[in-house]
């Protein structure tokens, strides 16, 4: 397991569902979001804008006079449905929610002949390379990412449920569709570091605190099947990915990381995991000592929690990960109505503890 040295000692990242950004401001996440350029470089700036503006004082990313920039992923959301979508499943865009992917449920003939995505022929990725080069033309250089998805949320996507029959009865057929998900994705995302230098930001914001150049791979269906089936039947495909792109990370949102880490610290070289709230933090840095933890804390609890309860609850998970050069906090997918009071709550806490830390001389 390679070691990674983050850039900056224990971060904090929020992210906000596009309900937050509706409820609260108007901004609309149809599909011009995410495939308009005016549309990309309009709403990106004026994102950063409200971020600066709300969370002034607060140390929460803010950027001095933010200037328009040609951001080609949504970096600000948690929305996975770029593959799917390559594939042709239906995407439901709206208003005030991340794309909904609509499982395509194909046969059994289509599975067993699945082939992965020619890029060059898909009009999904035409549409999407046609964005990008006019922000190149306009800005010279393009910036950002879009969420990769994993071998099998993607699967899901494309097979519905009876990916999991597939899995027990028929593994050769399960093979096909992974086979053709990961070619596929190591096609994408070759493309988007070519433009971006970066693939995962928007698949965790916390990693533009760690290490950009970190690829991370989402792993938030895997909690649906066993660890066994896991590492019979995923984990090469995981390790393939992990073999063409490095640095490497997974994000495993689950409630549950620990009984798939021995699996996990098998990937080569991967070094950074998103674990999911409820996860037994003290066994996962047991089974992975030398890498980064990216702890998730729960989007409803603080919502909800008072400020004292949301204090506890961090020290524990920052004393349970042991590690604190190797450690970072996030919440993703705040709703609207979540006080500003506990986002404050968080960035002071881990302020504090960070301080605390610096100062007994670790």
């Amino acid at each position: 397991m390679k070691n990674l040295g983050a850039k900056t000692f224990l971060p904090v990242t929020f992210v906000f569902h596009p309900e937050w950004w509706h409820r609260n401001y108007g901004l609309s996440f149809e599909r011009e979001f995410f495939y308009d350029a005016d549309t990309r470089v309009e709403v990106d700036l004026v994102m950063r804008r409200i971020l600066n503006e709300r969370f002034a004082g607060y140390g929460l990313e803010q950027e001095e006079n933010p200037e328009p920039r040609p951001c080609i992923g949504a970096v600000h959301l948690a929305a996975g449905y770029i593959i799917s979508e390559l594939f042709g499943c239906q995407v439901e865009y709206s208003k005030n929610a991340s794309p909904q992917v609509i499982p395509k449920n194909i046969s059994d003939e289509e599975a067993d002949n699945l082939e992965p995505v020619k890029l060059a022929e898909n009009a999904v990725f035409q549409e999407l390379r046609q964005m990008v080069e006019t922000l190149k033309q306009r800005f010279g250089y393009v910036v950002g990412d879009i969420n990769w998805q994993g071998v099998l949320n993607v699967a899901l996507d494309l097979r519905g449920e009876k990916i999991f029959i597939d899995l027990i009865q028929y593994p050769e057929r399960a093979k096909r569709i992974f086979s053709a998900v990961t070619e596929t994705i190591k096609e994408f995302v070759t493309y988007i570091r070519k433009e971006t230098g970066t693939t995962s930001i928007a698949v965790n914001r916390s990693i533009k605190w760690i290490e950009p150049k970190l690829n991370v791979h989402s792993n938030c269906s895997v909690i649906m099947i066993s660890p066994d089936t896991y590492r019979q039947m995923l984990l090469p495909y995981d390790q393939e990915l992990a073999r063409t792109f490095k640095p490497y990370g997974i994000h495993h949102c689950g409630r549950n990381m620990q009984l798939y880490a021995d699996a996990y610290a098998e990937i080569p070289e991967v070094c950074f995991f998103d674990v999911g709230w409820g996860s037994d933090l003290a066994l996962c840095r047991q089974k992975l000592p030398q890498a980064f933890l990216n702890l998730r804390y729960d989007p409803v609890k603080i919502r909800n929690a008072e400020p004292e309860e949301i204090r506890a609850d961090l020290l524990s998970m920052l004393q349970a990960s042991a590690d604190p050069e190797k450690t970072g906090i996030c919440c993703i997918n705040m709703d609207h109505d979540v006080p500003d009071e506990n986002i404050a709550t968080v960035i002071q806490t881990v302020a504090e503890y960070r301080k605390e830390i610096l100062n007994s001389g670790r």
